[in-house]
């Protein structure tokens, strides 16, 4: 069953890696390619985004200082691969040496790791309708017209098999 378990985390890892190869990074691509711009009426101005006190700060370092938290989305990026990858690391410990100690620190290493998941999906979330918002009041279309930064469907099964991985550790933790 922890066999199970590992393959479970293995091949969750690895629907995680294909998430993070093809996603979408909304703030990163709209320097790269700026949009056409759109005709504005004349009796209303546009939208600007708050500025920061530093006036030579390129418009994406200015939106990463305007996040509700600051640096939440850069801490969870790096976190929530590098715990998954230490888990799996304490997870294949257990399985060779039987010890207890080592499914219980692996239980609490996915839970970590999960945790900084859903914190980065949220941080995502948030920030692809707060870069929509401000492209609708710049352009004059409906807020929300952003796109996804993943494929909805692979998302939601990274989601299910860390479910899986986190029930199959839960029972393997309370039996052991």
């Amino acid at each position: 069953m922890a066999v199970t378990a590992l393959l479970l985390w293995l091949c969750t890892a690895a629907i995680g890696s294909y998430l993070l190869v093809t996603a979408i990074h909304p703030s990163g691509d709209r320097e790269l390619a700026p949009p056409e711009p759109a005709p504005v009426p004349a009796a209303v101005p546009p939208a600007r985004p708050k500025r920061s006190k530093d006036r030579f700060a390129p418009p994406s370092l200015q939106r990463a200082k305007n996040e509700p938290v600051p640096g939440l989305r850069a801490l969870a990026e790096f976190t929530h691969p590098a715990l998954a990858v230490i888990g799996l690391g304490v997870w294949f410990g257990y399985i060779v040496s039987h010890d207890e100690r080592y499914a219980e620190i692996g239980l609490g290493v996915l839970l970590g790791a999960i945790c900084a998941g859903v914190s980065w999906f949220i941080a995502n979330t948030r920030a692809v309708k707060r870069v929509a918002t401000e492209d609708a009041a710049i352009a004059g279309g409906s807020p929300g017209t952003a796109p996804l930064t993943a494929s909805s469907r692979v998302l939601t099964l990274h989601a299910i098999g860390a479910a899986l991985t986190l029930l199959f550790a839960i029972l393997i933790a309370v039996h052991a």
